[in-house]
């Protein structure tokens, strides 16, 4: 805990500030120059609402005699020139998306031409008209009539690229969700059971479109054998009670059932499968298969009465004696694939963590896992160091940002999933794993002996690194400003974030604090309101409630665990979800924050466990909604308008105005060692440079804000 200096509210010490400031007008030769005190007291509000141009005016016919006001007039004026210049940019970028899509359309490329179409409607200044021009409806007219015809063909993944494409442009999941939900499962069923066959469904459309080959789906190198091994028909019938028993909504076993059906129905209409199941090539059963499918969905439809658990089980039964009788399809196939297609009918979700997906999930949502601690991605088919993490076995051993991982155990890594990559590289503690790398200007690969340890995910992370290991969390040292990154809710990130406020405070105050919870997509709802707690004295910090809207639990905040009030920014934009949604809405609701970003994803629903077939798989389902202390709910329902959390400073960026923020970002945060730094030709980033570059408008404003609040409070007590 800690005690803020700042952390009286300043419109209390500004009402004493004007008394005096009044007393003394009349004798001051200088009084006419200098802002008055209730020009000052607003200047928060105007930062607030972005209206930085005004503090800048303001300011200037004062801020001359004080350095660190003279520091916030070239910030707002360097923000000021580059908001013109954004404008600008956008205006030209704008302009050039729509000629592009005038004549990709006119050429008939319509995947090129809804990819205009998307960003020009990132870049309008009225998105909705730009939605509904001549130009766009003949664009959208086309593209379905596209996407039908690539249907009837069997090119999922065309199909899917122009559903997903339409959703994206209107920026509505249920406009087509049906039909993403349709492609989607013949895609699943190739993926997984005949990779081979959608690996050239994705390179005839990468012909197609004159582009390279993209990396292959994830699970190419994996059997499905292996995907689904240890599945129970148990597992089915657990899943669809406790989904009827206890989902939010009043999806049945009627609604359920259908959707099985439907799922099961993709996969046998699906072509290249019949090298996976034989029986499938044998047209007259494959046929009595397809048609006593279609009889039993036709059957389900015609019912009066909604079905019961026993006429779900009878429905299972009959689907079972069927399948042994003509396409004999495995029973671990035949559960999946109906259990999947029944979870469609739920939401979004609620899904079965099949066993081969326990150990991935668990460690998730636990926060540690053992391993030798690395960030990996993918990158032209290679496996990447993107960082080795602190004080971890990777790092001690010598293992570099950018090492190419080429063998584990000595096998090859080529192709590989990231999730393969996880599991292989992973493993019980103490055990060891051989690591091959390829590093720039070395001939042969060089061998990794790690031990396995416990690896503890860093969910708080800071400003920039410190010299020697760990976060400087301070954005602006002189005004003591912090800054954290809140990557997502697990256990510790309440007790994290109270040693990086600690370390803020433990040689002075700590006046402002920006925190960043943009593509945080949640976590454990018990952290959400930890971290909550530590910035509310009293209260409801979120409740659930069901489908009726009557209230089943509250979690309230709890005075001890809360530190001192202080000036807040909170960052959040469409990636952020669920728990990060409860935080920055908890603050939002007291007003303890301004919140600053775009609206969040509006994922505002609770998920519970429950155990199949003991604890072999488990079924995570929506059981409740969450709801704010001032009674908003803000989960996005397919029929909702409203949802998520609404920013009190809209600050747009567009995609790539974002992804060039977070590469950016990604480079400042690599860990570099003293010897790796001193090879470098050019040194890394630093942190500082995102500020002087303006390449994160978003964080900027907030900066200003924190900036505009303290510097109005300093120059108030200048006056008095």
């Amino acid at each position: 805990m800690y005690k803020n200096r700042l952390a009286d509210p300043v419109k209390a010490w500004l009402v004493c500030v004007a008394v005096v400031f009044a007393a003394c007008m009349a004798a001051s030769p200088l009084a006419a120059e200098l802002v008055s005190p209730d020009q000052l007291a607003e200047l928060p509000q105007l930062a607030d609402t972005g209206r930085f141009d005004q503090v800048l005016t303001l300011l200037k016919s004062n801020g001359h005699g004080d350095a660190q006001a003279a520091s916030l007039i070239t910030d707002l004026e360097r923000y000021e020139q580059n908001q013109l210049k954004r404008s600008d940019q956008w205006h030209e970028s704008y302009e050039k998306a729509i000629e592009e899509l005038e004549s990709r359309l006119a050429e008939g490329k319509l995947e090129e031409a809804l990819a205009s179409a998307v960003t020009a409607h990132n870049l309008a200044v009225d998105p909705q008209a730009m939605i509904a021009s001549p130009l766009v409806k003949k664009l959208v007219a086309q593209t379905r009539v596209q996407a039908q015809a690539a249907e009837d063909a069997q090119d999922w993944v065309e199909a899917l690229s122009l559903y997903r494409a339409l959703t994206l442009l209107f920026d509505d999941p249920s406009l087509y969700r049906d039909k993403i939900t349709r492609t989607g499962r013949h895609l699943r069923a190739l993926r997984l059971y005949a990779p081979k066959q959608l690996r050239k469904l994705y390179a005839a459309r990468a012909q197609r479109l004159g582009e390279e080959l993209p990396d292959p789906p994830q699970g190419e190198e994996e059997p499905w054998e292996e995907r689904l091994s240890d599945i129970k028909v148990s597992m089915l019938r657990q899943t669809l009670a406790q989904a009827a028993r206890r989902h939010v909504s009043s999806v049945g076993y009627t609604q359920m059932l259908h959707s099985a059906l439907e799922s099961l129905l993709a996969l046998v209409e699906t072509d290249g499968l019949t090298g996976v199941f034989p029986m499938l090539s044998d047209a007259p059963k494959a046929k009595r298969f397809h048609d006593g499918l279609l009889e039993m969905l036709d059957g389900i439809d015609a019912r009066k009465n909604p079905l019961n658990f026993l006429d779900a089980a009878t429905v299972i039964d009959r689907i079972t004696s069927l399948n042994d009788k003509t396409a004999q399809l495995p029973d671990r196939v035949l559960v999946y694939e109906l259990s999947e297609g029944a979870t469609d009918a739920l939401d979004d979700f609620s899904a079965v963590i099949w066993p081969n997906e326990v150990e991935t999930f668990s460690r998730n949502t636990q926060g540690k896992f053992y391993g030798v601690g690395i960030q990996i991605s993918i990158r032209d088919d290679q496996l990447i160091v993107v960082s080795p993490l602190e004080d971890t076995p990777a790092q001690r051993a010598g293992i570099k940002a950018g090492d190419i991982i080429a063998t584990v155990d000595g096998n090859d890594t080529a192709m590989w999933s990231l999730d393969r990559a996880v599991r292989e590289i992973t493993g019980p503690e103490g055990t060891k794993v051989k690591l091959g790398i390829k590093r720039v200007g070395e001939a042969e690969l060089i061998p990794f002996v790690l031990t396995r340890a416990e690896i503890v995910i860093e969910s708080i992370r800071g400003w920039q690194r410190s010299h020697g290991g760990g976060w400087d969390y301070f954005i602006d040292r002189d005004l003591r400003i912090g800054y954290v990154r809140l990557t997502q809710f697990i256990p510790q990130s309440a007790t994290d974030l109270d040693n990086a406020i600690n370390q803020m405070v433990k040689d002075g105050p700590l006046n402002g604090l920006i925190l960043d919870l943009r593509f945080n997509p949640g976590g454990l709802l018990s952290s959400a309101v930890e971290v909550s707690d530590r910035f509310i004295a009293s209260g409801p910090i979120v409740s659930t409630v069901g489908s009726d809207g009557k209230q089943t639990s509250q979690f309230r905040a709890r005075r001890d665990h809360t530190h001192d009030q202080l000036p807040m920014v909170v960052l959040i934009n469409e990636g952020s979800a669920s728990a990060s949604e409860i935080l920055s809405g908890a603050l939002q609701d007291y007003q303890r924050a301004v919140i600053v970003g775009t609206r969040s994803f509006g994922k505002g629903s609770v998920q519970d466990l429950f155990r199949l077939s003991g604890d072999k798989a488990y079924l995570k389902l929506t059981t409740q909604y969450y709801m704010l202390p001032r009674g908003r709910i803000i989960h996005r329902k397919p029929e909702s308008k409203v949802w998520g959390i609404e920013p009190d400073l809209v600050v747009r960026m567009t995609p790539k105005e974002m992804a060039d923020a977070m590469e950016l970002r990604q480079k400042i945060d690599v860990l570099h060692s003293d010897e790796e730094l001193a090879e470098l030709e050019e040194p890394p980033p630093t942190a500082d440079e995102i500020i002087k570059t303006s390449s994160d408008p978003q964080l900027e404003a907030a900066l200003l804000m924190l900036k505009t609040r303290l510097i109005a409070h300093q120059l108030a007590l200048a006056q008095k």
